[in-house]
């Protein structure tokens, strides 16, 4: 096969289908997997500062050495709520919550290429390269979508699953969402019925902006706005609908 980036994309679908991670790692500064960053994970890389070896906790670059490049990637991620998405944030590149084909798609016009700024060169080596496929294999299909998200809530109603849909909702806005769809419960398979396709507005970092089509029953169709955000590890939530 002639062209590399043919070749590139067919060789992501045998990564992603055998579970391939290859020779880099994204680091995982949650040390103690509580899905926090702070000082209890801080004193787990105290204990190994300017120790040399292998598997050292801390040594996030496999430099078999904890050090100050080490203390840099822990600041990166200081006192945020971790997530696998978060992890592989830089790996979406079409920023739409999950590291999909879309996103290989976009590192495989890349692929092969030197250049500074490249999209696609995840460990800023000016090339992309194998190095680059092995953290989006490692990160595939992390992360949710607005979409799938709004798919799986309408399957919750039409299912009459209240504390599942509950679980799809932005937790600024949970307590006043719990109270209104208690009281439409029972109108639950009607609401889905009217809920029609979405039609992305705009993605601006951490909201999304959809309008939904209406279906009123009589041919007359109608869009109302549907806003996501993102929660504290990087997942997308209903926000307002």
């Amino acid at each position: 096969m002639r062209n590399p980036k043919a070749f590139l994309l067919i060789g992501i679908i045998c990564f992603a289908a055998y579970g391939l991670v290859l020779a880099y790692d994204v680091p995982n500064p949650n040390l103690n997997n509580d899905d926090r960053v702070d000082f209890a994970d801080f004193a787990l890389l105290a204990n190994n500062w300017l120790e040399s070896g292998t598997g050292l906790i801390g040594d996030f670059d496999d430099s078999n050495t904890v050090d100050i490049n080490d203390l840099m990637v822990f600041c990166w991620y200081w006192l945020t709520e971790y997530s696998e998405y978060q992890q592989c944030q830089d790996a979406d590149l079409d920023n739409d919550g999950i590291i999909a084909f879309e996103d290989m798609a976009i590192l495989a016009q890349n692929w092969l290429l030197t250049g500074e700024g490249l999209t696609g060169d995840f460990d800023t080596s000016n090339m992309v390269d194998y190095n680059d496929l092995s953290v989006m294999t490692d990160c595939w299909l992390k992360g949710t979508r607005p979409l799938d998200i709004w798919e799986q809530f309408k399957a919750a109603l039409r299912n009459d699953d209240l504390d599942t849909a509950l679980t799809f909702i932005a937790d600024s806005v949970l307590e006043q969402y719990t109270d209104v769809l208690t009281q439409l419960r029972q109108y639950f398979p009607d609401m889905v019925i009217g809920m029609g396709d979405l039609i992305l507005i705009s993605i601006d970092g951490n909201t999304a902006k959809y309008e939904m089509l209406h279906d009123d029953g009589g041919g007359v169709i109608s869009s109302f706005p549907v806003y996501f955000s993102r929660d504290g590890q990087g997942n997308w939530k209903i926000y307002c609908f």
